[in-house]
């Protein structure tokens, strides 16, 4: 049978290691790019070919997206370039409005 002095040293241990836990996993963060390499990463989308590429794979998304009912006929999205951070409206074929 458990005492009281081993339920509260149980308890204290288990504090003690979910705090130093959270620690841990708040070490791990996500901060912003240093520009040479936003720079770097901006000379891969100088061919434009690969925004046309996402913007119709994003136009195809939302297009089913209103076909299957799980968005209105008039909602638009915004697509962003894994690249080079570049924002695109992107608005459904005009055969659904």
């Amino acid at each position: 049978m458990p005492t009281r002095r081993n339920i509260l040293l149980n308890a204290a241990a288990f504090a003690l290691v979910g705090t130093a836990g959270a620690k841990l996993a708040y070490a791990l963060s996500s901060e912003p790019m240093a520009p040479e390499d936003l720079s770097a990463l901006a000379l891969a989308c100088g061919n434009q070919t690969r925004h046309t590429q996402l913007i119709s794979d994003a136009r195809l998304l939302l297009d089913d997206a209103i076909k299957s009912g799980m968005k209105p006929a008039g909602t638009t999205e915004t697509v962003v370039c894994p690249f080079c951070r570049c924002a695109f409206q992107v608005t459904p074929d005009i055969g659904f409005q």
